[in-house]
């Protein structure tokens, strides 16, 4: 018995001990905000790796061992909170948000995560609710107006449109000056290469960052100066556009879909006159017309005031013509266009363990655009996945992969026979387009059968000998473009020490495009020659154009951090980059001059003579850089941070391809120091030095050759001639001794708030200077070339940028937050060498130029005369405004200054209702909408009184050169708008514009209690929803572009109209 009580007493001791070293803790994690629970919530032993994730239901279960006093409660957007255990075994905690955790914390260059107040430099944050706010289906677009420094331009707003983004002014006369894209700390391209021939028969086919989906977007933070993006290189001269994708997060596992369904149409029409018919005047003298002649082949409305009366028109088709009231089609262009529509819907899955995250999602958005038909359609088809995992205390690895598969079909702009837009603005006011759709009709087609049965298919029916009917172009001219593009990563992450963290990130960006272009084969003459005389005559084309690139990016990083002292700790970051780009371009198209053989055989085999190889270009550039990043901070107020970078690049030579920029940074909370109070809740100043070089592009060192070219005055030989191949040296002297192009940086800026962060203030100025350009300059023929490759010139840009927000009401059912932007950048082209200008672009006649002593992007061309009181002089005998001697500066595409204002309005956390506007002052804008408009006589300014006024505004000059006030000196329309001098057409390009407006309803967990739904949402949507233009802009939207996302802006080349889109969202989670 003895025994046995001994042995009875030995296992109490032993159980008493084992439960004395380790106890289960119990309870439940909700939120202080709905009172429901948290599922996700890490819960920790402070001081140990022992720990547990709260369920579906926020409940938890750990067991804590010997030692374990304190539990750690951990989950993001709340405030982490600690826990005494005591003798407690169950441990309720109620978290509460914190709006200032997922802003104080920005993702900053080669995706490293830094305290906000760390940053001697600009670095905002755009989350993935304001992008959502915008329902757009491109992110650069979603970002307009909330960030200032940033001149983004979304040019027509429809899916796989271009958007141009440029921070500060851009650095780069003739390079690329938009800012890098870089997705999960990997540079990826943004390539743009509109379609056509140029930019005056341009088909916008986008460019590249707009590929990603707005959905898989976590943030977005521009790095806008060099300072902030110095450790990408020399990419990044520009700055750079860093997106964090979405990632999984630890707990259960959750299924989110989103559908957008949006309509779209055209924001901005020009405005017309409804006066004036077909024809023009054939006799008239002063203010009298004498005759009319009513042409019905024609495009112009130049012809008699309308009246109302029974007319015919149009083509005799077997002795029998249509007609019409002879009066005004007020809405004959609108209702040529239809209400285009998009759906856009995303489907992930995400979620975790202790140890692994996850997120998967799929997406499509298919739209149908304005135009008539299906000859505008987009359709994207995009997977993403992103994993993470912890192997262990010391090795971590992740991975992301995005695939996309694009397929479109665009509508040209410009002025050729396949402009559908160019021949849209150009019918007669009287004549009701919109009902000419049925090509079937003898009257609207080409080729008709007729009254016996007989075809005659080398006929048209169509009224007009200088255009083609619309819907014929948008049936038979075709641009299409396929891409199949994977980009992604493999990153892994070693910590031998607990100070010291290896980290190597391997990156890929590929992608094909291949682009065809169809152009029908044909030959119409009229069936009525009595009224047409006009034959409408192609000899057709097919062209294909391939484009593939290829982009490796790795980075190995290696990071140590210390803690010197309680007040002082610091970091040290060294890495090596290697950076290699491949791509090659085929464009072939059918004999430039025959063209097809047989109509309607879209194939290289078919070309009625040689091939026209018009670019077989590839090309391959490495860059290897090392690079390293310093870290200092003294009591969590005062930072300090020093970064070097060298780069080698293989496009300069080798004497000169070794360039190093280094950088310095810092910033003081001062607000540290002073004794809390209720005025200032935080007070910051950062400052910034930094230098940045830039290479060029392949093949600039030397001169390269191309096939041999004869020209003479019976046309030009291109060879291979027959048997016969030559190749001739090519226009550009190549330069052996080229520099890198150098970027210097400084910046200097406050964050203030008041109020209990009430009311918060950034403010930036900024100055940048640019050198070394690397330009191809004009040099004298005699030298046999026409170009010479040099370092000239020097760019720079000033400026300051304001943001300012202010929560007008907090209270427990309201939110009210407000909240605008200011940017004024003042860009100046400081020197050009021996040479006056730099053509960017532009047309014959008018050019969009940098020229030395002005702002980048000036617009150069003959204008009217005017004298010092800025009237119009005109022409003594025909009152007509005479040209100025020489081409004239008339300003740039570069706003003075931009400016944003919004609000978000929240209310019971359940209705949310966001608006935003924004502007753009000062620009200059060439629309040749307005001058083809002029030309058919169809604009709102070619009507009224046409013939017996003098010109509005307007003086003769007496013998002595003295202004006359002009009284007397008649002019008339028709002779005047036909030929306007092509400085008539840079207009004012400034708006205003309600960018953004949205309302939405969130249900919230109680509401959901009893459905499968862990979140719902639903919102109605609009964007590009309002402009309020310049005065003398009655013509387009000035953000329209045909220059897509190049330095050639502000070129409105009949361009396709933008749209307003407006449509409904809803989201599920499970």
């Amino acid at each position: 018995m003895k025994k046995l009580l001994q042995s009875l007493f030995i296992l109490m001791f032993v159980a008493i001990s084992a439960i004395a070293q380790e106890r289960t803790i119990t309870g439940t994690v909700t939120s202080s905000d709905d009172k429901l629970p948290i599922p996700g919530v890490s819960v920790r032993v402070k001081g140990t790796q022992v720990g547990a994730v709260t369920d579906a239901n926020g409940r938890y279960s750990v067991n804590v061992p010997s030692g374990g006093t304190t539990l750690d409660f951990s989950y993001i957007g709340y405030v982490v909170q600690s826990k005494a255990i005591g003798s407690a075994t169950t441990i309720n905690v109620e978290l509460v948000s914190d709006a200032q955790v997922l802003t104080d914390v920005v993702v900053t260059a080669n995706a490293i995560k830094r305290e906000k107040r760390t940053l001697g430099y600009s670095a905002p944050t755009i989350t993935s609710e304001a992008l959502e706010q915008s329902g757009s289906a491109s992110a650069l677009t979603a970002m307009v107006g909330r960030v200032p420094g940033m001149n983004i331009s979304s040019s027509s707003n429809t899916p796989g449109s271009s958007t141009r983004i440029v921070f500060r002014g851009g650095t780069s006369i003739a390079g690329n000056n938009q800012a890098l894209i870089v997705i999960d700390g990997v540079p990826v391209d943004n390539s743009s290469v509109i379609g056509g021939a140029d930019s005056r028969s341009s088909v916008d086919f986008g460019n590249r960052a707009n590929d990603i989906d707005p959905d898989d977007i976590e943030s977005i933070t521009p790095l806008l100066g060099p300072a902030a993006a110095a450790l990408y290189g020399s990419r990044a001269s520009n700055g750079a556009v860093q997106i964090t994708t979405k990632s999984g997060k630890k707990g259960k596992t959750q299924i989110t879909f989103n559908t957008s369904n949006t309509f779209s149409s055209i924001l901005k029409l020009p405005d017309f006159q409804n006066e004036y018919g077909q024809g023009y005047a054939t006799d008239y003298d002063g203010s009298v017309v004498n005759e009319y002649f009513n042409d019905s082949q024609e495009n112009w409305s130049w012809g008699a005031p309308f009246n109302g009366a029974m007319q015919e028109w149009g083509q005799s088709i077997d002795g029998v013509r249509q007609s019409k009231p002879y009066s005004a089609q007020t809405d004959n262009v609108r209702n040529f266009f239809k209400t285009g529509f998009a759906t856009d819907n995303n489907l992930s899955f995400s979620g975790g363990t202790d140890k692994s995250t996850f997120y998967l999602a799929l997406n499509t958005l298919n739209s149908d655009g304005i135009f008539p038909g299906a000859q505008d359609v987009y359709d994207k088809y995009g997977v993403r996945f992103n994993g993470r995992t912890d192997f262990s205390d010391k090795f971590s690895a992740g991975i992301s992969f995005n695939y996309n598969k694009i397929n479109a079909r665009q509508v040209a702009g410009g002025q050729n026979d396949n402009s559908v837009f160019d021949n849209v603005l150009q019918t007669p006011r009287d004549i009701p387009l919109d009902k000419l759709g049925d090509l079937n009709n003898k009257y609207n087609g080409f080729g008709y059968t007729d009254a016996n049965g007989v075809l005659h298919a080398d006929q048209y029916g169509y009224y007009g000998s200088y255009t083609l009917n619309p819907y014929y172009i948008l049936q038979n001219f075709t641009n299409d473009d396929a891409i199949n593009r994977i980009t992604g990563n493999v990153n892994l992450e070693y910590k031998p020490l607990s100070w010291l963290t290896i980290q190597d990130r391997i990156g890929t960006d590929t992608y094909s495009e291949r682009r065809r272009q169809l152009t029908p084969k044909f030959s119409f003459s009229p069936i009525d020659l009595t009224t047409n005389q006009g034959t409408h005559v192609s000899n057709g084309g097919y062209q294909i154009d391939q484009f593939n690139v290829t982009e490796i990016v790795n980075d190995l990083m290696a990071t140590a951090s210390h803690t010197f002292s309680e007040d002082f700790k610091g970091s040290l970051m060294v890495g090596h980059n290697i950076r290699q780009r491949t791509t090659s371009t085929n464009r072939t198209a059918t004999n430039a001059s025959a063209g097809l053989v047989v109509p309607d055989w879209y194939n290289l085999q078919n070309s009625n003579g040689p091939l026209n190889v018009i670019t077989d270009n590839i090309s391959q550039r490495r860059l290897v850089g090392v690079y390293a990043d310093l870290n200092l901070a003294y009591k969590n107020y005062l930072f300090l941070e020093a970064t070097a970078r060298n780069d080698w690049s293989s496009t300069l030579p080798v004497q000169n391809n070794s360039f190093f920029y280094p950088s310095v940074s810092g910033s003081f909370v001062f607000s540290e120091l002073i004794k809390p109070n209720n005025i200032l809740s935080y007070g910051k100043v950062r400052a910034s030095v930094a230098k940045v070089g830039n290479d060029t592009d392949p093949y600039q060192l030397l001169t390269t050759f191309s096939k041999g070219t004869i020209l003479s005055g019976f046309g030009s030989t291109v060879f291979p001639f027959g048997n016969v191949a030559a190749l001739q040296a090519g226009s550009t002297l190549g330069n052996p001794n080229l520099k890198p192009e150098i970027t210097t940086a400084y910046e200097l800026g406050t964050e203030l708030s008041f109020l209990n962060n009430r009311i918060g203030l950034d403010f930036t100025y900024y100055q940048n200077k640019s050198k070394n350009q690397i330009l191809a300059i004009p040099i004298p023929n005699s030298t046999g070339y026409g170009f010479s490759v040099v370092n000239v010139g020097e760019v720079q840009n000033k400026g300051i940028e304001l943001t300012l927000k202010g929560t007008a009401v907090r209270s427990a059912d309201w939110n009210i937050d407000l909240f605008g932007t200011y940017t004024r950048n003042r860009n100046l082209v400081v020197d050009l060498g021996d040479i006056d200008q730099v053509v960017l672009g532009g047309v014959s006649g008018m050019a969009i130029v940098a020229a030395e002593g002005r702002p980048y992007g000036e617009f150069y061309a003959v204008t009217n005369q005017t004298d010092a009181q800025g009237r119009t002089i005109v022409d003594a005998e025909t009152g007509l405004p005479l040209p100025t001697a020489t081409a004239q500066y008339l300003g740039s595409y570069n706003p003075k200054f931009q400016a944003s204002w919004g609000a978000n309005i929240t209310f019971k956390k359940h209705w949310n209702l966001n608006v935003l506007f924004d502007t753009k002052q000062g620009n200059k804008l060439y629309s040749r909408t307005k001058d083809i408009l002029a030309f058919v006589g169809v604009s709102e300014e070619t009507g009224g009184q046409r013939f017996g006024l003098p010109f509005p505004n307007s003086v003769y000059l007496d013998a002595d050169g003295n202004s006359v006030v002009n009284n007397s000196v008649f002019y008339n329309k028709q002779d005047y708008f036909p030929d306007l001098n092509p400085g008539v057409n840079i207009i004012d390009g400034s708006f205003v514009k309600l960018r953004s407006a949205g309302i939405s309803y969130s249900f919230n967990k109680e509401q959901l209690k009893s459905l499968p739904f862990s979140a719902v949402s639903l919102g109605v949507f609009g964007n590009n929803l309002f402009i309020w233009t310049a005065k003398e802009n009655k013509y387009v939207d000035p953000e329209v572009n045909s220059g897509g996302a190049t330095n050639e802006q502000g070129f409105d080349y009949t361009a396709q109209p933008s749209v307003r889109n407006y449509g409904f969202n809803l989201r599920v989670t499970f």
